[in-house]
């Protein structure tokens, strides 16, 4: 779903919200078969968080887990608001043939998953749009490779503009404006080449010029009085 969301070429995206169920004749939660008239479970509980199934985090899902009861709210999961503001930005434009690396042997880069690796990928779209993604892996049917591990980026020449920004595809909800913060960060120099950030196992790293993230402010320096 988030490289569907980060891929710029799908015209439309369908984010699916609705319930789980174990058999066809089933409502939605608190409807169960066989009922004429009945009052769903609310999404919502009397505390105000929501009643919906979590981010999925390994795939397949389990099957006790897929046919759970539950609402199911796939515009709530992790990654999904953040590509949606990248997807607007980033939609229709030229996609590079995969990035380059340019660290030394010695760096953090080297070793642990160089470019064109089998199941680790990295392209840029337009000037201003920057995709980063590692396999993951099938623990029901394994495809013979294994944990590929997460993918440390640095040295990544991702022709983008300087500065800290935001993988979107690592948020809950909308980057705020002004944001200083984000659960995973990507720092790239002067050169356009990645100091710091990581593409995790098994998910998609997604950045773009309109998540740059603001420096916060240093902290008021107190004055000291001397006395002559």
């Amino acid at each position: 779903q988030k490289f569907l969301m980060a891929w710029p070429k799908m015209t439309r995206i369908l984010i699916w919200g609705g319930y789980g169920y174990s058999n066809i004749e089933q409502g939605p939660p608190g409807c169960e078969n066989g009922q004429d008239v009945c009052n769903p479970e609310p999404v919502f509980v009397a505390s105000g968080a929501m009643a919906c199934m979590g981010t999925p985090e390994v795939s397949p899902m389990p099957e006790e887990e897929a046919q759970k009861r539950g609402w199911v709210c796939e515009h709530r999961w992790t990654g999904v608001a953040g590509l949606v503001a990248f997807r607007r930005a980033c939609r229709g434009l030229p996609v590079s043939a995969p990035l380059a690396l340019v660290a030394s042997a010695d760096d953090e880069a080297a070793g642990a998953g160089v470019l064109g690796a089998e199941g680790r990928v990295a392209f840029r779209i337009g000037e201003e749009c920057l995709v980063a993604l590692v396999k993951g892996t099938n623990e029901k049917w394994p495809q013979g490779y294994g944990h590929l591990g997460d993918w440390p980026l640095r040295g990544l020449a991702s022709g983008l503009p300087a500065g800290r920004y935001c993988d979107v595809a690592s948020l809950s909800q909308k980057l705020a404006e002004g944001a200083t913060s984000c659960p995973r960060e990507v720092v790239i120099g002067v050169d356009g080449v990645i100091m710091s950030g990581r593409a995790l196992e098994g998910d998609l790293l997604a950045i773009y010029t309109g998540a740059l993230l603001v420096d916060p402010p240093l902290p008021a320096r107190r004055l000291r009085s001397s006395s002559r």
